[in-house]
């Protein structure tokens, strides 16, 4: 279901005002999902595997390989990110239980690329993925660039909402407001006018093994506005949180 519609059923009945309810679906952003079985669906991505770079660029010393995005099978209306139209991103990680150390590699279209052997880090079995268009709600004030002015109790009852939301059917995606988990953490984006998620990427044993710490893990790579628009994908951080 359209995250959209499922929020102004569950917000209607817990009697948020139908213009409050209103007002938080037009905050709604596009993201990209990104799921191991899409019937119809592009491929788009990769989890895990071998990193194919190119000549010349190493492979990040103790990080894993998590994601690799083609840009171009991307839907043109799946993101609102300043983001070139093709080419590739290469997504790694620290594997660790709080990760600190990332990396994103952009790869231009039409760039010669060679797969690298396992360098001594976890290499997770590939999963191809399936790219459909959604759509992303803020939890928070601060996840947007300007005041909503609401009252207290409606932004909790708001924050209510969206925590009993049905659980996502996706484990990565691109844009949006990013994920959070019951670690404690607060929801990645803390000043909507700086930065943003540039995507978000949800770690399992299923997937990961131990490799993490046994838990789920929510890895959020954030940007900021500036550095995106002048694809300086080597100034990205992390935002983590873990089921606690």
């Amino acid at each position: 279901m359209d995250v959209r519609q499922e929020f102004r059923g569950a917000a209607r009945e817990k009697g948020v005002p139908v213009d409050e309810i209103e007002r938080r679906v037009r905050l709604a952003r596009p993201q990209t999902e990104l799921v191991p079985e899409g019937d119809g669906l592009p491929v788009a991505g990769r989890f895990g595997g071998l990193a194919a770079l190119p000549e010349g660029e190493e492979w990040p010393p103790g990080q894993s390989l998590v994601l690799t995005l083609d840009l171009a099978a991307i839907p043109s209306h799946g993101h609102d990110l300043d983001l070139p139209t093709d080419g590739s991103l290469l997504f790694f990680v620290e594997p660790d239980f709080t990760p600190n150390d990332c990396r994103i590699v952009h790869v231009p279209a039409g760039t010669p690329v060679t797969e690298h052997p396992n360098p001594g880090v976890p290499v997770f079995g590939p999963i191809l993925l399936h790219a459909r268009a959604g759509w992303s709600l803020p939890e928070n004030e601060h996840e947007v660039p300007f005041d909503l002015r609401l009252d207290d109790e409606v932004e909790e009852v708001i924050g209510e909402v969206m925590w009993d939301l049905e659980d996502n059917d996706y484990e990565f995606s691109l844009g949006g407001y990013g994920g959070a988990s019951t670690g404690g953490a607060d929801n990645p984006i803390l000043n909507a006018n700086e930065h943003t998620v540039l995507a978000t990427v949800w770690l399992d044993e299923g997937q990961v093994g131990d490799a993490f710490g046994e838990t789920l893990i929510v890895v959020n790579f954030m940007i900021k506005h500036a550095d995106l628009a002048e694809r300086a994908f080597d100034r990205i951080w992390l935002m983590t949180d873990f089921n606690g």
